[in-house]
């Protein structure tokens, strides 16, 4: 049997036409080895040309269906329609309408159905049931064998469906059964930018009718729950101090998520406590301290969480960032400058402020690895990363927020260069960086 013939994919979608063209031009591209698989479209009644669009695709490509809801039933729920109605194959893959994909690591899949693998995880991770477990919370990192869909389990997904990570019931079973993984050594599928991740798990419903618990829900107390799916308590222990979602240490997590929950719900105690109650011992002194250090801060929590254009503006404006980059080019005088970082934060700095009082050679980011390299970003050369040893450069200035990983890479890539960050960092406010 082909892989064709033993895997169901499913692509949810809800009124984002354009991330999920962009999807669909990955997914029929020549090198797609998937092209010709079986897909199908949950559309969860979206009203901005989705319908039009599927159905340009659909007269192309035969192996195409979409299913178009009645109403818009919510993001999760779509989710568990897509595991327990379209899974008629031995295996199957939910892929969402925002992500990219890279397919160097797809014979490793086929290896892995082939060789009747339980799941097999198309994002690289240590073999640990914490990070499976958290690398799962992204529903596209797993492809399932259809087998574990119980009744039981489906159940679970149903009612895991207010905690935001139905999926993870399917996950839980593996790892309550001890079914084997595969994990592939290189990401096929990368998560996309959510423009609207506030209120991403509701878009478009009536704000006002949904309970409170639910609408100051946030991913952590989702998550946090969703650990109760796994059976031996010292397998739910082992999972949480293992967590770390781009945080240093678990009580570093632990200090975003009391922040996060007085900045960006008000307070909601309800959500401190759902969390606190899953925890050992250890991990609610963890948990206390933490409570106890933001709330005796004196620093302003107001940007600590800088997602969206509009905050990255509000920020860079309230602590006067032109100012601050005027200094540093006197500072680097005559140098030649390697600008680092073509995300969101970069963006918004080249829009709106003047760096033009710095020799700037071009700017290095990852995603020019695939990208046509002659066309220029805001009249900069773009530079690989691979690229770097080849270039003449004094200088670099990160144009981004986060970059201590970055930079630790390129000095054991022996790059020695002098590192400064384009972005100030104010001692009044606190920046997670």
């Amino acid at each position: 049997m082909t892989i064709k013939s033993k895997l169901d994919i499913v692509l949810i979608t809800y009124n984002r036409k354009d991330f999920l063209e962009k999807t669909l031009l990955q997914i029929f591209a020549e090198n797609s080895p998937i092209r010709d698989f079986d897909i199908t479209v949950l559309d969860n009644n979206s009203t901005d040309g989705t319908a039009e669009l599927m159905h340009e695709y659909c007269s192309k490509y035969p192996n195409l269906k979409h299913v178009r809801h009645k109403y818009n039933i919510g993001g999760t729920a779509n989710i568990v329609k897509a595991y327990t109605e379209y899974s008629n194959k031995a295996y199957i893959w939910l892929l969402c309408d925002n992500d990219t994909y890279n397919w160097d690591s797809w014979h490793e899949v086929e290896y892995a159905i082939n060789n009747n693998f339980d799941c097999i995880l198309t994002k690289s991770c240590k073999n640990t049931d914490s990070e499976i477990f958290h690398q799962v919370n992204f529903a596209p990192a797993c492809i399932y064998k259809t087998k574990i869909i119980t009744d039981t389990v489906v159940a679970n997904m149903y009612d895991n469906i207010r905690n935001l990570f139905p999926h993870l019931a399917l996950i839980a079973k593996n790892i309550n059964d001890k079914n084997r993984f595969y994990i592939v050594k290189k990401d096929i599928v990368n998560i996309g930018i959510n423009p609207d991740l506030k209120t991403m798990y509701v878009r478009d419903m009536d704000y006002d009718e949904i309970p409170v618990s639910r609408k100051m829900l946030f991913w952590s107390v989702g998550f946090f729950n969703s650990v109760e799916l796994i059976k031996e308590r010292k397998k739910q222990i082992e999972i949480i101090d293992g967590l770390r979602h781009f945080h240093k240490s678990l009580f570093d997590l632990f200090k975003t998520i009391v922040i996060y929950n007085q900045y960006l719900r008000d307070n909601y105690f309800y959500n401190l406590k759902q969390i606190f109650r899953i925890l050992s011992f250890k991990q609610k002194v963890k948990f206390i301290f933490a409570y106890i250090l933001v709330k005796l801060s004196r620093k302003n929590y107001k940007y600590w969480f800088i997602r969206y254009k509009e905050e990255w503006e509000e920020y860079l404006k309230t602590i006067n960032e032109q100012k601050y980059l005027d200094r540093l080019s006197k500072k680097l005088k005559n140098k030649k400058i390697l600008l680092y970082g073509a995300g969101l934060t970069s963006m918004v700095l080249l829009a709106n402020y003047n760096f033009s009082n710095f020799n700037i050679v071009g700017i290095c980011d990852k995603k020019f690895e695939n990208e046509n390299s002659n066309e220029f970003f805001y009249n900069l050369k773009p530079i690989s990363p691979s690229e770097l040893k080849n270039i003449d450069f004094d200088v670099i200035l990160f144009t981004l927020k986060e970059f201590k990983k970055i930079k630790h890479i390129l000095k054991t890539q022996g790059i020695n260069k002098k590192m400064f960050s384009a972005v100030k960092i104010s001692n009044k406010y606190a920046l997670r960086v």
